[in-house]
């Protein structure tokens, strides 16, 4: 029963099971599922010196039958150190830890401090120095763990015992590691998928629909816009062009800071302003054309490139550590 107790054993004891009776026909045949939720998790990224600050807001929707008791975000392991579990910051009543055996950075909480359906929480946050990438998480609602008569427990596992079969799952934004072997263009091809990946989640806000289910004209005039700047980056660098290159990047970078329409204090991680940071954190994280996620994955893995062809990172000059 290993991945039960650690489900439910992972941070804290949640209560202290008596012995009860129960009847033969009463034994459980399988883990009861702890996936009755519909949460809605919002990534943001904040580059903080050499590193960034991933930050995390999780909403349950009314629709949830459980309370969300975990939350866990999937990492690259080439990106995180053997400091990383004690550097998590947790909202209260929240604690942070890897879980044993994965690359999932998990969150726990007790009773009085689970998500309730319809109520939100801010405040998840780890640092890496990983990338921007799209990675999987999870969320457990709260569930009473099978209790057995003494000496009953099965010994192979129950249906429903695995803690990522039986989780409520989604994609949101998280560390990856760089390309061992990195190639400017495969990077770049790189930058034009994630593009593709972040419009098909909906992080590249969809204009409204006229009555005949159209899209409008505005969506499609952003996603050409897009595209052309990084097929013109592209197209310099198959001729050998990097100067070119980094020019068209930067002016792609530059269309997306547009659409973002970012807060700059903010971007810069101004850590000694933590009423600002608070009021970030807790931000809905979207915006009129695309949200904090694809503004993440967009911006820092072009500016990576960037500095990778041999450019500057625009204001590092006047950027004080």
């Amino acid at each position: 029963m290993k991945k039960l107790i650690l489900l439910f054993k992972v941070f804290i004891v949640m209560c202290l099971l008596t012995p009860i009776s129960i009847n033969a026909q009463d034994i459980p045949t399988s883990f009861p599922s702890a996936k009755e939720i519909n949460v809605k998790v919002y990534g943001n990224v904040v580059p903080i010196q050499n590193r960034f600050e991933y930050r995390y807001k999780i909403q349950s929707l009314p629709t949830s039958v459980q309370d969300v008791w975990s939350f866990g975000i999937e990492y690259s392991p080439d990106v995180i150190g053997g400091e990383f579990p004690a550097l998590g910051l947790s909202p209260t009543g929240w604690t942070g830890g890897k879980i044993v055996d994965s690359n999932v950075y998990d969150w726990g909480s007790s009773f009085p401090d689970m998500i309730k359906p319809g109520n939100s929480l801010s405040g998840f946050r780890f640092p890496s120095s990983g990338l921007p990438g799209i990675v999987t998480f999870y969320a457990w609602g709260w569930v009473n763990p099978p209790e057995f008569p003494e000496g009953m427990a099965p010994e192979e596992p129950l249906p429903g015992e695995d803690i990522f079969e039986n989780s409520f799952k989604g994609k949101t934004l998280g560390p990856t590691a760089p390309p061992a072997d990195f190639k400017p263009l495969d990077f770049l091809n790189h930058i034009i998928s994630l593009k593709h990946e972040a419009y098909n989640l909906g992080w590249i806000i969809q204009g409204k629909d006229d009555d005949k289910g159209k899209k409008d004209d505005e969506e499609k005039g952003i996603m050409k816009s897009l595209d052309e700047k990084l097929n013109k980056a592209k197209k310099k660098l198959e001729k050998g062009d990097t100067k070119e290159a980094i020019e068209k990047l930067k002016s792609f970078i530059h269309e997306v800071e547009a659409l973002y329409k970012e807060d700059k204090e903010d971007e810069h991680g101004d850590k000694d302003k933590k009423d600002k940071d608070e009021d970030k954190d807790k931000e809905d994280h979207r915006h009129e054309h695309i949200t904090s996620e694809a503004y993440a994955l967009l911006k820092y893995n072009a500016q990576y490139l960037i500095e990778r062809l041999g450019g500057e990172k625009e204001g590092k000059k006047d950027k004080k550590d």
